[in-house]
């Protein structure tokens, strides 16, 4: 059968929470106090297809959202004192009475895709290419004292099985390696700073 001729439809990726925990910090102990945290992951939301024509009438939905933010969180616990999430930044002015020494705010900004099948002698193989960046901003009780742009990538591949289901397998591989190389990249570089650590 052929993986060009058969019915369209969507397989979705599912990505799981895929934090780093080997962070490399300069400092051996964590930053100390409460820190509130809010994650803004819509934008890791998006619908893949793939590059060339075999298999170009099926979809790939991912959602990140949830799974990026699980893992931003994970991380950042092996970081800071302890981490608070909330659902949205919480201006400066109110930091005191919740008792917090700062505001953290990681957003995703972008997702950039690729997906290719890659035609075998017996059997075709999909590949997946995931890139996506995020900002992250930290104010403490006076105002800005941190901000930066980091990435993180991921390539996966797996059979395409019978009817291209395997790109769904391959882009969840391949979402869960980037999320892990982003959060990697936002814990060192909060970690690291010494202004977000007080220390000047």
């Amino acid at each position: 059968m052929s993986l060009v001729t058969l019915g369209g439809c969507a397989y979705r990726a599912e990505p799981i929470s895929s934090p780093a925990f080997n962070v490399p910090i300069s400092y051996s102990e964590k930053i100390p106090g409460k820190w509130l945290l809010a994650v803004d992951a819509d934008r890791f939301n998006t619908k893949i297809r793939v590059s060339g024509i075999a298999c170009a009438a099926h979809n790939f939905p991912v959602d990140m959202a949830s799974a990026y933010r699980s893992s931003v969180q994970q991380t950042l616990g092996n970081v800071f004192e302890k981490i608070e999430p909330v659902e949205s930044p919480v201006p400066a002015d109110q930091l005191k009475s919740r008792g917090a020494r700062g505001m953290i705010l990681v957003r995703g900004e972008d997702l950039r895709s690729r997906l290719d099948v890659l035609p075998g002698f017996f059997s075709a193989t999909m590949r997946a290419e995931l890139e996506i960046a995020s900002s992250v901003v930290v104010d403490d009780r006076a105002g800005r004292v941190f901000g930066t742009t980091v990435e993180g990538d991921g390539r996966s591949e797996s059979p395409a099985g019978l009817a291209c289901e395997g790109g769904a397998k391959a882009i969840s591989a391949a979402a869960d390696d980037a999320m892990r190389d982003n959060v990697r990249e936002v814990a060192e570089s909060l970690g690291n700073s010494p202004r977000v650590r007080g220390k000047k």
